[in-house]
């Protein structure tokens, strides 16, 4: 009897599981497959002895009793199978000796006079077994030689119908009597290549239930990539299928099997099929939306969206290869797929009424019509027109209820028109499509007011219409593939009737600016509300000057949104801000002039939102106000008032107001405030630092065009310096460092632009500033001071009397906050001269100096300025000086190093004058370009006019470059003017010779070279200006050793040129500055100059007058020693030079009416050698005048043989040679 009843799940589960009672309720042809087994099992003997397999080896004798093949089964048991077990191994090694070639040779069977399936059917179980393993081991030997084309075995004994019963028994005897000979998984790989392979092996893993997994894997990783493309992948894909058919609960294990090794696509597909199919069944039957018929839309979408690009190659493969199969080719798992897809399309459609998509069903309508996308666009499918086309276009124009999963329905249906555009070939279909856009934006705002999601469908109408105007259809694309989540790809030329639809039937481009000024800005915008939204819609606009172009104006829609938005920052934000201030200034076309620009933001709007404190998202909670004393309060409730300081000249303090009171405990997230023009304010901070790029990148756009807004005659805006002067920059800017998560689109443009603009706010020290800790021990000390600008005062007073107090208020002032502490900064700084008396302790002074750096971090521009006003004296020249603005300390840099003498000799607060200095260097510099681009030369060409004297018109270029000249040589002289200053005030004083004073002088020539150390390397120019001004020669050694960057006169080789001035002054300075480098940095540069050096002294005493030559002597001896000490190479020079020396000083000396005696011009010679040089050098104080009894001549010439001796000690007998 042929076999026509596959293997049911319910036998299948229950041989598993050992349910001989489910067995028993079977019918016989139910279990007709597994007899083997059963018959196996009741025959062996068992290992359990209980009452309960006792009762279970009943039932099977029970049920086998009534059937008659049972006996022949127990035949095939009873046969010698060690004897057989010997000759298949003999089998297996004639195979492998001989291969598949010989059929006629074998160990089992020998002497076959009939055919092999008329000798199975006379032989007796032991030759059955016999034929039928020498057929097996056959074709398992003929499958191991390597082939081309899949290869198929005609065998009699596989081929008919009527021995598979047979055939199936004795083979699963076989492999449950030799399981070390037959692996259930090479044995299936060998019947896919006979008749009824598949059916073959579903009965073998029946009877063998725990090899199932084996035998899958095999099959599975022995399979192809493409299964359908090849003969043997059917075979392969049905006896899987079949398997888990037979075995439903590992259906998706091996499906996850197949993704994973990228292989047989199509039984991964014909297996979740299955699964759908059996779902549907065990629900009744109902199968409407994929949702309740298995997971074939989650699944197949997750196999083309999947993040590992293998496995999405080879489903895209499947589909694309699916399609190219002929149509007498067998069905193919993608026509299965299509077919089920296609009956959940018209299930969709079957419920239905008026175009109404019930609630319940839009979800996986929407997972549906997303499937299909990503098959047109990843995998290339080619809808059908009489179906596909026709179901989706319904589907997709139907009218969702206005829900959030409404909402992503139309918006799907949107993006697919885009990405299918197949679906409005037809007339029909485009006229359906245009209906159904008009109907969205007719309910659009119906739609979002009651889905209650922030991006509704209308912003992506909006900005597909805006980009179809301007012609930018790869944005449209790349917004379709952003909306879906895939990489859409359509031809451009496709695109024409729904270009049609959105630019003639529903948006003209006027309709489309209008209609998005009108849309309502979005409010508490972030980077975590997701889809697109009228910020998107703005952006292209502006972007493409479609505001401009129709006279729509949307400064106030910007502003609005500006202040509605909320951190973390939404990344196009930055990107509004840039294209809005391009629109402002800059021209679409290079004329210019027919041109309509958009209007700037006020300085009363700006000023609206800069007018609340920032401070009111920095609270810690109203738990913390509890725990503050009246007085900490009433300081908290001030920080709110902080503009009030920041404006110029109001130093004074303001009593809070009320609504500031009620508003300082509102969290950063959820803040809402209210400008001066009623515009709500969802987050202070974010709103004022996108102001203040605004700000920042409006003046750097105004600035790098103002010579093409000359050349069109137009002015723009220009906002005042009083306007910058009252932000919080440096609050805003360490603000958004710290959080730069939350502005990740913001935070490097503004740093770019603010290095530009105030370089002085983005010191390298200022980044590496961290805040000190306040004094624990000093917070506890009695009494509590009261915290107000009195207190300050008499504190700072009576500082060198009671410096305790002082310290303990200043440790309080630590602990504060920034804006708690900004209230108190003005007595701080007006009183800081009293820190000059003499007595102070060093602590109050680091303790003031932290205050002041804190103070710094909030509006450092007016505490610059305030600092520089308390240290200037009160008085110049008897007369009370008027009281200085920033700006003029912008334009002359150096009052900042005009203050009290006293404080060159306070190392903190000299550290914090060298600092203003440095900035306001800086503001200075920048303050002169940014005039010099405020009025470009073309401008001054113009009121210029033509030369009188030569008839000729002053070329711009020649003007730029001269100012350019000028502006530079202002700048050096600044520099250069305060470097000579602070080298002046490192001079030595007669009470700094020992002691206190040394050390104070020590520590403040430490910070002066650190400063000019700096300069130095930022502009080499500088030192060497300083250089050839140059400066006291006491300060040499000090310079050379403290400034590091001194060596550039070195490596710059501009020495040679200060030895060629004709002053000898500066030659003489220009040998003591070598002599100095020469023991600081011994190099072979070094070296060279040195050499220059001699020579040039040698020159100059022989053409020089007698004074001078005496002055080079008297002056050059002690650099002589110092070069020699570091040199000693160059010992020969120098005896030579020192030689015309004394020769020089005898002549000089043997012209005087009356020489000196020896023994006079020769006292106390001695005396300086036994010092050494040490003795000499001007740290030490100048060095004793020995000789003032005689002429100088004589006293010279006694020096210049002192020095010999010196240079040969130094040179020659020194243990440090080089």
């Amino acid at each position: 009897m042929p076999i026509t009843t596959p293997v049911s799940p319910r036998v299948f589960k229950a041989i598993e599981k050992s349910d001989i009672h489910t067995l028993a309720c079977c019918r016989e042809e139910d279990i007709r497959a597994i007899l083997p087994c059963l018959v196996r099992m009741s025959l062996i003997a068992p290992l359990d002895h209980s009452e309960e397999c006792i009762a279970g080896r009943k039932v099977i004798l029970r049920i086998l009793s009534g059937i008659e093949v049972v006996n022949s089964l127990v035949a095939l048991l009873s046969i010698d199978f060690p004897a057989l077990e010997a000759d298949v191994k003999k089998e297996q090694q004639l195979r492998q000796k001989l291969g598949g070639g010989n059929q006629s040779e074998s160990v089992l069977v020998q002497n076959l006079a009939n055919g092999l399936a008329l000798e199975f059917e006379c032989s007796d179980p032991t030759r059955r077994l016999r034929l039928l393993l020498s057929e097996l081991l056959l074709v398992m030997a003929q499958i191991r030689e390597p082939r081309q084309d899949f290869y198929h075995k005609a065998s009699e004994l596989f081929d008919n119908p009527c021995y598979l019963e047979e055939v199936s028994d004795v083979l699963c005897i076989a492999l449950a009597e030799l399981p070390a000979l037959l692996p259930p998984a090479e044995v299936a790989e060998a019947l896919l290549h006979v008749t009824n392979g598949p059916v073959l092996i579903s009965r073998m893993v029946a009877n063998q239930p725990d090899c199932f997994r084996e035998v899958v894997t095999g099959l599975v990783m022995n399979g192809d990539k493409q299964d359908e493309d090849v003969p043997g992948g059917m075979l392969r894909l049905q006896a899987v299928r079949t398997l888990c058919q037979m075995n439903p609960s590992q259906a998706l294990n091996v499906r996850t099997l197949c993704v994973e090794q990228c292989r047989m696509p199509g039984l991964a597909i014909y297996l979740t099929l299955d699964a759908g199919k059996a779902n549907a069944g065990g629900m009744g039957g109902n199968s409407l939306c994929g949702g309740e018929g298995g997971d074939v839309v989650s699944y197949v979408t997750g196999l083309l969206l999947s993040p590992n690009q293998p496995q999405r190659s080879w489903f895209a493969q499947f589909v694309k290869s699916g399609q190219r199969r002929k149509y007498d080719q067998p069905a193919s798992a993608l026509v299965a797929l299509r077919t089920d897809l296609s009956e959940r399309l018209r299930n969709f459609l079957l419920f239905n009424s008026n175009d109404t998509l019930p609630d319940s069903q839009v979800i996986h309508a929407t997972a549906l019509l997303r499937l299909y996308c990503a098959l047109k666009s990843l995998a290339n499918l080619k809808f059908s027109e009489d179906t596909e086309i026709m179901y989706l276009l319904q589907l997709v124009t139907c009218r969702p209820p206005p829900s959030a999963a409404g909402v992503r329905f139309v918006s799907t249906g949107l993006c697919m028109l885009i990405a299918c555009p197949s679906l409005i070939s037809s007339q029909d279909n485009e006229r359906r499509a245009s209906e159904w856009i008009k109907w969205l934006v007719k309910e659009e705002a119906y739609f979002a007011g009651a889905s209650g999601v922030s991006s509704s469908f209308g912003a992506m109408l909006l900005l597909m219409a805006i980009h179809f105007h301007v012609q930018q259809l790869s944005a449209i694309i790349e917004l379709v593939s952003a909306a879906l989540g895939m990489k859409v790809i359509t031809r451009a030329s496709s695109l024409g009737r729904i270009k049609y639809i959105f630019t003639h039937d529903v948006f003209t481009e006027q309709v489309v600016t209008a209609h998005a000024v009108k849309v309502p800005v979005t409010t508490g915008l972030n980077a975590n509300i997701p889809g697109f939204l009228p910020v998107h819609c703005v952006y292209h606009q502006l972007k493409s000057r479609m505001f401009t172009k129709h006279k729509v104006p949307i400064k106030d829609w910007i502003y609005n949104q500006i202040c509605a938005s909320s951190t973390p920052l939404h990344p196009v934000m930055p990107q509004l801000i840039e294209v809005y201030v391009n629109s402002i200034i800059l021209s679409s076309n290079k004329g210019g002039m027919s041109d309509h620009f958009n209007e700037p933001i006020s300085e009363e709007e700006i000023m609206a939102v800069f007018s609340q404190s920032i401070f009111t998202e920095k609270n810690s909670g109203k738990s913390h106000e509890k725990h503050q004393n009246p007085g900490q309060r009433r300081g908290a409730l001030r920080g709110s008032q902080l503009r009030r300081f920041a404006v110029r000249g109001k130093a004074a303090l303001t009593p809070p107001t009320t609504s500031t009171s009620k508003t300082s405990h509102l969290s950063s997230q959820t803040s809402s405030s209210t400008t001066g023009s009623n515009t709500p304010v969802a987050s202070i901070m974010t709103s004022q630092l996108l102001l203040l790029y605004y700000l920042l990148l409006y003046e750097d756009v105004r600035l790098t065009n103002s010579h093409q807004l000359l050349a069109s005659s137009r002015r723009v805006l220009s906002y005042s310096p009083h306007l910058f002067a009252q932000l919080p920059i440096r609050y805003l800017l360490s603000h958004a460092q710290k959080e730069q998560r939350l502005y990740a689109g913001l935070y490097s443009p503004l740093v770019k632009l603010l290095v530009s603009h105030y370089p002085q706010l983005c010191l390298v020290e200022d980044w590496l500033y961290q805040t000190p800790s306040a004094n624990s021990r000093l917070g506890i000390l009695p009494p509590p001071l009261p915290l107000d600008p009195q207190t300050v005062t008499r504190a700072m007073e009576d500082a060198a009397h009671n410096p305790g107090q002082v310290l303990v208020l200043l440790d309080r002032l630590l602990r504060m906050p920034p804006y708690q502490l900004w209230p108190l900064a003005g007595p701080l700084v007006s009183s800081v001269k009293c820190l000059l008396k003499p007595g102070i302790p060093r602590r109050v002074l680091d303790t003031y100096k932290q205050v002041w750096m804190r103070l710094n971090s909030l509006f450092p521009r007016r505490l610059w300025a305030m600092t520089v006003e308390g240290l200037l004296p009160a008085e110049i020249h008897g007369r009370v000086r008027r009281a200085l603005s920033e700006d003029d300390i912008i334009l002359d840099p150096l009052y900042v190093l005009r203050c009290d003498d006293e404080v060159y000799r306070c190392a903190p607060l000299l550290h914090l004058v060298i600092y203003m200095l440095q900035v306001y260097l800086l503001s200075s510099r920048t303050f002169l370009s940014q005039q010099m681009q405020n009025r470009p030369a073309a401008a001054i060409t113009h009121n210029l006019g033509t030369n009188t004297s030569t008839g000729t018109a002053t070329s711009p270029q020649t003007i730029e470059e001269e100012r350019e000249k000028l502006r530079g040589a202002l700048v050096l002289t600044q520099e250069s003017a305060a470097v000579q200053i602070l080298l002046e005030a490192c001079l030595m004083k007669e009470r700094e010779k020992d002691g206190a004073g040394a050390l104070i002088l020590q520590e403040v020539r430490s910070i002066v070279c650190s400063y000019i150390h700096q300069a130095f390397l930022k502009d080499t120019t500088l030192a060497k200006l300083v250089h050839f001004q140059g400066y006291p020669g006491e300060l040499l050694g000090p310079v050379v050793r403290g400034v590091p960057s001194m060596h550039i006169a070195i490596g710059l080789n501009w020495i040679p040129e200060l030895l060629q001035l004709p002053d000898l002054e500066k030659q003489l300075f220009a040998i003591e500055l070598t002599s100095h480098l020469a023991l600081q940095n011994a190099m072979p540069s070094t070296l060279s100059i040195s050499r220059l050096g001699i020579n040039t002294l040698a020159t100059l005493l022989s053409v020089l007058s007698k004074n001078k030559r005496l002055k080079i002597i008297k002056e050059s001896l002690p650099s002589l020693v110092a070069i020699g000490r570091a040199f000693p190479a160059l010992t020969d020079d120098l005896l030579h030079l020192m030689v015309m020396y004394g020769r020089v000083a005898a002549a000089q000396s043997g012209l005087l009416a009356a020489p000196a005696p020896k023994s006079i011009a020769f006292q106390d010679e001695e005396k300086p050698l036994v010092d050494g040089v040490e003795k000499m050098d001007y740290e030490e104080g100048p060095p004793v005048d020995v000789f003032r009894s005689v002429p100088q001549e004589d006293s010279l010439y006694a020096q210049v043989i002192t020095t010999f001796k010196m240079l040969v000690k130094e040179s020659t007998m020194s243990h440090n040679l080089y």
